[in-house]
């Protein structure tokens, strides 16, 4: 039986309940899956906050950015949860919650190193596309070897 190491971008969006629901629908029940859900996040600046009375100003800003990381990764690992009540082995299940150092498909390809299959979302309206589109191309034009599903 082949064995599914499966990499799932997430990034809080309702076109990403599709990823879930068809990764669910198509591997479930399968012996040997392993998936990884990644989420890449964009760095918070570092500022010293007590250098000025104008930095000042911004801590409860940057307090609310930073509660606000905490819970998105809470989420991720909801949505782990969400896959083993749909019939995955949570030890089969890993969450990568990373700080962005690259544009978001540089990171999506270098995290599917070692994955065999890619499980994306995408959707929306024409203004979505034209943001997302980029991204979506550079993805599935930099990998070879690996299954692109897309839940559309």
């Amino acid at each position: 039986m082949a064995t599914f190491r499966i990499l799932l971008p997430y990034n809080y969006s309702p076109n990403d309940q599709k990823s879930i629901r068809f990764t669910i629908d198509t591997f479930a029940g399968h012996k040997d899956v392993h998936i990884t859900l990644f989420h890449a996040y964009p760095p918070l600046p570092d500022i010293d906050l007590a250098a000025s009375p104008e930095n000042r100003k911004m801590r409860s800003g940057m307090t609310y950015l930073s509660a606000e990381l905490k819970e998105r990764e809470a989420a991720l690992g909801a949505v782990a949860e969400t896959l083993a009540a749909g019939g995955f082995d949570a030890d089969a299940i890993s969450c990568v919650f990373k700080k962005r150092v690259r544009s978001a498909a540089e990171e999506i390809v270098e995290q599917v190193a070692g994955c065999n299959v890619l499980v994306l979302s995408r959707g929306g309206g024409k203004v979505t596309h034209f943001f997302t589109r980029s991204i979506y191309a550079r993805v599935v034009g930099a990998l070879r070897g690996v299954t692109i599903c897309v839940a559309t």
